[in-house]
């Protein structure tokens, strides 16, 4: 990802003209709205009942809603943390992207990585994970969220890359339930301490 730090300057500068234009702002504000965690939130739950009409597995439902609910979660927290943490500056602030304010609570240093689109990706991914038929429709949806962000200059392109990959890892994790694992080996080890304590008295 480092190798696309020069390309931000770059980039934004190439943006500048159209970021300024009404088609742009209207980009932006639709990017806004579509990426926001309540409207992806609301998509999900509106989706949901499609799944138990195309197959009536009430199993698969269910962990429909908590992969979505996880990813979007996780993701959330992830992408707040990291913003906390770089204090990255917004495009729109004049600074470069490398001027950095860690531990930063205003909004313009909140730039890594753009919540909307990391939260659009994970959502992305868990729909053509339940209907792959319109992968590219919920691709085209992310992407779409992405590019407004970048178009109205609210992040720069290492910000929504950043993204992708947060989206990527967390989606990994939440479809393959490696959170299982943790849960189990703590659910055997609390199983073998009951049944010591059991023989014990």
């Amino acid at each position: 990802m480092s190798l696309l730090f020069p390309f931000d300057r770059l980039l934004h500068d190439l943006l500048l003209p159209l970021s300024n234009s009404r088609f742009a702002t209207l980009w932006a504000h639709a990017a806004d709205f579509l990426g926001n965690g309540v409207t992806l939130a609301l998509l999900v739950v509106i989706l949901s009942p499609l799944i138990l009409i195309s197959t009536g597995d009430r199993s698969r439902f269910k962990a429909y809603l908590i992969r979505a609910t996880l990813a979007l979660g996780i993701t959330g927290i992830i992408g707040q943390l990291l913003k906390f943490l770089i204090g990255r500056p917004r495009p729109g602030t004049g600074l470069d992207s490398w001027q950095i304010c860690p531990f930063c609570t205003a909004n313009d240093f909140h730039s890594f990585p753009s919540g909307h689109a990391a939260s659009a990706f994970s959502v992305a991914l868990i729909l053509c994970h339940y209907f792959p038929r319109l992968r590219y429709l919920w691709f085209a949806m992310a992407l779409f969220v992405s590019l407004g962000r970048l178009v109205g200059q609210s992040h720069f392109l290492t910000d929504l890359v950043g993204s992708l990959l947060i989206a990527l890892f967390v989606t990994d994790l939440v479809l393959n339930a490696r959170w299982k694992y943790s849960s189990f080996l703590f659910l055997r080890s609390h199983t073998v301490r009951s049944k010591t304590k059991a023989r014990c008295a």
